[in-house]
């Protein structure tokens, strides 16, 4: 009786050979979507979280063009300020992140009220716009702006600091102007 080892066919052969060239693009190609994976996962969470910032600017826009006159004007951050936080808060806090600062800024064409900047917080990188409010000409009335700094790694998860694009102490920002709607 034969014992000796059937012959191999180059088929096979070459199958074997190909397992080691297979598992070699496996350990090299695996790094590389998981990146591309984690880049897409974070820039998609990110973009959602604009949104919602975006989201909570308009809204704070909108209670700060309703304001009345007297609040407006007013010295006590309650009548004004707070009351633009707590709109931006809301919508924010539906998403799960909170602002670091609110600017508000007005200029009311409306008898005894004058321009102003109040802000609420303090948020590294963020400020008020360098373009200065429409003029009365332009929005009859006047016009408030709202601009709302969110710090980045609260609004996506920080999934490629390991690579090099670090959201720790980056800032979104987002700033709505409206018309003010209760000069008399």
């Amino acid at each position: 009786m034969d014992t000796s080892r059937p012959k191999r066919s180059a088929s096979f052969r070459r199958r074997d050979s190909r397992r080691g060239v297979v598992t070699l693009e496996l350990i090299v190609v695996t790094p590389i979507i998981a990146i591309m994976l984690s880049a897409a996962v974070e820039f998609g969470v990110l973009l959602a979280g604009l949104e919602h910032v975006s989201a909570s600017a308009r809204a704070g826009a909108k209670v700060a063009s309703e304001l009345s006159t007297a609040n407006l004007a007013s010295a006590a951050p309650a009548d004004n300020i707070d009351m633009v936080q707590a709109a931006i808060d809301n919508v924010l806090g539906s998403a799960g992140m909170a602002s670091c600062m609110v600017i508000l800024d007005h200029n009311p064409d409306c008898s005894g009220l004058i321009a102003a900047t109040k802000s609420t917080g303090a948020c590294a990188g963020c400020a008020a716009p360098v373009a200065a409010l429409p003029g009365t000409g332009v929005i009859p009335g006047g016009s408030v702006r709202v601009t709302v700094c969110v710090d980045a790694a609260t609004a996506a998860p920080n999934l490629l600091s390991t690579f090099g694009y670090d959201l720790t102490g980056r800032v979104i920002s987002e700033s709505i102007t409206l018309p003010y709607e209760n000069c008399p």
